[in-house]
């Protein structure tokens, strides 16, 4: 191995990096925010390529105080498996004392937005000579090949299935299985420059120095020969993967590691990365800090906008914008309790990530922020009434007033709000969010009143939405009386052929049977496209299994109807679909907040606004959320910091601005707003 960051390139290779990263056209043609490598002792680098776009790409370049081998991170080529790209993501934030690191910890940002295998295909297969020319993963792979093209080593970090054995014990602990178990190519191989890398040797060093701190036999690490050069491999199509291109075309020694989708905890499997990730760097002589793991929900504070290119201002979450029809509105910035894996959606207009980039509305619409694929927050956007156009401050005119009932909030004096860059506020031109101050605030439970929550035998469904959406060509009709049999938290609910049933996003269901189903066809199934309920069978049967909303589900398979995702329930005879309904899982959003003050009632809408002096002791009573869907395992926050889950209870009024944040389960659904 090198002793340098990539020493070992030959002066002109060195040369070639530079101009490539340079020269205005190959920057202009990858989309590249960014400098030549850091080569200065303990630098770090930065650099973003397709800036703003679904493919956006970062990459961060890590620079030892002492010289060391180079090491490649990559994760999240696979959108569905966070247990590697949040913890490649984790060693961006770190020190090295010894050698250098390479991170990309979303490959794939597109699929983890999406949190789907690949949107666009599964790019761990197209680092071979098979990718075709406009295929959208393209440039990602080949600034990906670069970057190896640095290093000394690279890993790439997966969540995959099951557990691996070395021999048959069960379904889901046998040898074709890839969950916790650290993966070469080969157990040996020499490369061009004559170099035996001695892979499996090293692994099983790495798989012993993990297992001391994994006390559970049954999630210790094994090592995984998959052979994949020999003609009896069971794993060829591996050969067109990132760490086979690393290993035979770079000559360089390349592992996969693979923690369990199937291990209890998203934390376990980001903490046994790190300790993969960890055992490999002190096998090659890189030394570092362990990071930090971090799995706050994920909150949108506010944004940064910008209307027809005039006043910037940022807007707080749960608020509403109001424009002109056909202005054009920008996303500058996006304040969160996350700066990376962020992205933000203008729905219908733009496309999956629409950070900073002008959007001509024409119509009523949504903006959604993501940390990666979870759904941070959203700000409504909509037109003026008649006659009140012009006068807003997200209006390019000159007077500044917000219209009656709110919206959007604006302080014209100098200065930033806190986090925004300086760049995107000045003197006579800043960002401020209406209730933005946060500060800490005293809060006492209230009186030991029965909580206003659904009881735990509520099943989170709201009953059938209609009308059906159309049938596509060649559905059976549907015939009265027949449906579906279900289970939603486990109370029985009956779904009528051809209608659709709208559920809490982390709703469980199992699906119990077919109603009157006496003179079916021998053979038909229950299936639920989207859903894998027994792996393996090939009928795709799903009757009595349970899904659970959350996690169970595989959007690419969904049906997009009418600005709904669906998933179609079937009676199936073969190719035959005999009857259909249809599963709508949706997040929960915040209709209203009710509290009382001295006997009296008042009810807040979402993103609502109540003026109330300092010290007023007010009551929270209860909380509704959209389409009557239960608040499950609620989670209040008043200014920050967590508050008392029971309801009614007490809330003493501070001298600031604060939002009430009302989370059902791990999910914001919304804020109102006090202030005195």
């Amino acid at each position: 191995m090198t002793e340098n960051f990539r020493g070992s390139l030959s002066a002109v290779k060195r040369i070639l990096l530079f101009l490539l990263l340079t020269a205005p056209a190959a920057l202009a043609a990858l989309g590249a925010a960014g400098a030549v490598p850091a080569s200065v002792p303990g630098s770090r680098e930065h650099i973003v390529y397709f800036e703003g776009t679904a493919q956006e790409l970062e990459v961060y370049k890590i620079r030892g105080r002492l010289d060391g081998p180079t090491m490649m991170i990559l994760g999240g080529v696979q959108g569905d498996e966070p247990g590697g790209f949040l913890s490649a993501d984790l060693y961006v934030d770190t020190a090295l004392k010894r050698g250098n690191l390479i991170i990309v910890p979303r490959a794939n940002f597109k699929s983890i937005i999406n949190f789907d295998r690949g949107s666009d295909g599964d790019m761990n297969r197209k680092f071979g000579d098979n990718v075709v020319l406009g295929d959208p993963d393209l440039g990602r792979v080949r600034i990906i090949k670069n970057l190896m093209a640095e290093s000394d080593v690279f890993l790439n970090l997966h969540d995959g299935s099951g557990f691996f054995r070395n021999h048959w014990e069960s379904d889901q602990a046998n040898p074709s299985r890839y969950g916790q178990c650290l993966i070469a190519d080969a157990e040996t191989y020499v490369n061009s420059r004559g170099e035996e890398l001695k892979l499996g040797q090293t692994a099983r060093k790495a798989v012993e120095i993990v297992n001391r701190d994994i006390p559970d036999e049954a999630y210790k690490f094994r090592f995984a020969n998959h052979d994949t050069l020999s003609p009896q491999s069971r794993h060829k199509d591996q050969r067109h993967s990132a760490t086979f291109y690393a290993l035979t075309q770079l000559g360089i020694p390349a592992y996969g590691i693979e923690t369990s989708k199937q291990l209890p905890s998203l934390e376990m499997k980001i903490h046994q990365h790190n300790l993969a990730v960890n055992a490999f760097m002190e096998l090659y002589g890189l030394e570092l800090e362990q990071p930090r793991i971090n799995l706050d929900p994920p909150e949108l504070h506010f944004l940064v906008l910008s209307v027809n290119g005039g006043t910037r201002i940022a807007v707080e979450a749960g608020q509403k914008v109001f424009l002109s029809e056909g202005d054009t509105l920008e996303v500058l910035y996006v304040g969160a309790n996350y700066t990376r894996g962020i992205s933000v959606d203008v729905l219908n207009f733009g496309t999956l990530n629409d950070l900073k980039v002008p959007l001509k509305i024409t119509r009523p619409t949504s903006i959604l922020a993501r940390k990666d694929n979870l759904l941070c927050g959203k700000i409504e956007v909509d037109f003026f009434p008649a006659g009140e156009a012009r006068g807003h401050p997200l209006a390019s005119a000159p007077a500044l007033r917000p219209p009656a009932g709110g919206g959007a909030g604006f302080l014209p004096e100098a200065g930033s709000l806190p986090g925004v860059p300086p760049s995107l506020s000045s003197a006579g031109d800043s960002a401020s969010a209406a209730g933005a101050s946060d500060a800490p605030t005293a809060s006492a439970a209230g009186a030991s009143d029965a909580p206003s929550v659904p009881s735990p035998g509520t099943p989170r469904v709201t009953g059938t939405i209609g009308p059906p959406p159309p049938a596509p060509p060649g559905e059976a009709p549907q015939k009265k009386g027949r449906g579906f049999l279900l289970e939603i938290d486990g109370v029985p609910y009956e779904l009528p052929a051809g209608e659709t049933l709208k559920l809490n996003s982390e709703a469980k269901v199992r699906l119990v049977d077919f109603l009157n189903g006496e003179d079916l066809p021998q053979g038909t199934v229950l299936n639920l496209r989207g859903f894998v309920g027994r792996r393996g069978d090939a009928t795709g049967n799903d009757k009595g299994t349970l899904l659970d909303g959350a996690k169970d589900l595989i959007p690419r398979f969904a049906v997009r109807r009418e600005g709904r995702v669906l998933y179609r329930l079937g009676a199936e005879n073969g190719p035959e679909l005999l009857y259909a309904g249809y599963l709508d899982f949706q997040a929960p959003v915040l209709r209203s907040v009710t509290f009382e003050l001295n006997g009296v009632e008042k009810t807040l809408p979402l993103a609502g606004r109540w003026k109330l002096a300092p010290g007023t002791r007010v009551r929270l009573k209860k909380v509704d959320l959209e389409g009557d869907l239960p608040l499950e395992s609620p989670r209040f926050t008043l200014g920050g910091r967590p508050v008392s889950a029971d309801l009614p209870q007490t809330l003493v009024m501070p001298d600031i601005a604060v939002s009430l944040a009302v989370f059902s389960g791990g999910i914001l659904t919304g804020k109102v707003v006090l202030h005195p």
